[in-house]
């Protein structure tokens, strides 16, 4: 139960520093840290999920692709996001 404990408070933890990272570098076109980590998680499981769904093999281990693809799916839909946003 600890270690469980442990994994979400860092997957949170890590969301929100790139959340914070998120508002920094998009400065007014940012929602906010706590908006900006809530876009980063759903970015994350989807992109994790698709990835899981439809991946393409690689020589890579699965969990360091996975962790890079769920990294990447957050920060584009934050981008992605923060462009359209009117």
């Amino acid at each position: 139960m600890l270690s469980v404990f442990l994994l979400v408070t860092m997957i949170v933890l890590g969301a929100m520093l790139l959340g914070w990272f998120g508002d920094v570098l998009l400065k007014d076109a940012g929602f906010g840290v706590m908006f900006n980590t809530g876009i980063l998680l759903l970015g994350a499981f989807a992109g994790a999920w698709l990835w899981n769904r439809y991946g393409i093999p690689t020589r890579f281990p699965a969990e360091a692709v996975r962790a890079g693809i769920a990294t990447g799916s957050g920060l584009l839909l934050l981008i992605g996001l923060a462009v359209i946003r009117p």
